[in-house]
């Protein structure tokens, strides 16, 4: 696995490398950050669930994208393995199972849990949003992986489905400790492909 290093600099001479930060805080701190902050995992996102009961389990978080897209993250507090994809693939294609009613009742109904905005009524939330009350472009439903790390297979098989045009990617965060202050790095490791390309 590759070493995400980074430094200070002060001026042109003084380069101070940053130590990182405690994995186990990382770990316990990540999924609060990124509720508290969607933009880090993707500009323009609001999220409307946080472990939301789907077919197999609670799957981490639900959000619509600036394009009116729904995307489901599957969060990992450390590193990534293929049993991950498999997750995900699994609440992408429930996702995409359900009737826009039943999937506008869902969010509806489980909105407004764990410090994620109530949403009430999805589909007046989603016309508020979009300027149209039509869900047909919330699918198909994009996916992402979150962690602070991935293993080799995990990348591998991400890369091998986003390459086939399956809306996969792969986030993966780094933290550090500066000053007192923890920061947080994101690295893109692989991201769908849009259609057209």
């Amino acid at each position: 696995m590759e070493e995400i290093k980074l430094w200070v600099v002060q001026g042109t001479k003084a380069a101070m490398e940053v130590p990182g930060a405690d994995r186990t805080e990382s770990e316990r701190m990540l999924e609060d950050i990124l509720v508290a902050n969607p933009s880090l995992l993707m500009t323009g996102l609001a999220l409307v669930g946080r472990q939301m009961q789907a077919g197999s389990g609670p799957l981490d978080l639900l959000g619509v994208d600036g394009d009116g897209r729904l995307v489901v993250f599957e969060l990992k507090r450390g590193t990534l393995s293929r049993d991950a994809v498999a997750q995900v693939l699994d609440y992408g294609s429930w996702l995409e199972s359900l009737s826009e009613d039943e999937l506008a009742q869902r969010i509806s109904d489980n909105s407004g849990a764990r410090d994620v905005e109530e949403v009430g009524d999805f589909r007046a939330w989603y016309e508020s949003r979009t300027g149209d009350g039509d869900l047909g472009p919330l699918r198909p439903v994009k996916m992402v992986l979150v962690g602070l790390g991935a293993d080799e297979q995990t990348n591998r098989m991400v890369r091998f489905l986003a390459d086939r045009g399956i809306e996969i990617s792969l986030l993966t965060f780094h933290g550090y400790v500066h000053e007192g202050k923890t920061l947080l790095a994101r690295q893109v490791r692989v991201e769908a492909v849009p259609e057209g390309r």
